[in-house]
């Protein structure tokens, strides 16, 4: 799956292990925050990535595994996002 820029609150009901693309962070304006939240009792691997050579805390890519585990992250409007 792919966020849009427009998303604030992603939640993930998938039993299955599945990837979240995040968008480009220059296409969002610095600030602008999203949420992704597993909304079963599942121990399924979310992994959030970014684009290209993007990071979240430095890093290419989050994964969430614990049942209702939750991911907040920001924009710098640039080439990053970090987490909160």
């Amino acid at each position: 799956a792919t966020a849009s820029v427009s998303d604030r609150i992603i939640g993930v009901t998938s039993t299955g292990s599945l990837e979240i693309k995040l968008s480009p962070a220059q296409d969002l304006s610095a600030g602008q925050y999203i949420t992704i939240k597993k909304e079963v009792s599942s121990n399924n691997q979310v992994t959030i990535s970014t684009s290209g050579s993007q990071t979240i805390d430095g890093v290419a890519s989050v994964m969430l595994e614990s049942p209702y585990a939750a991911l907040n992250v920001y924009s710098d409007g640039v080439a990053s996002y970090f987490i909160y």
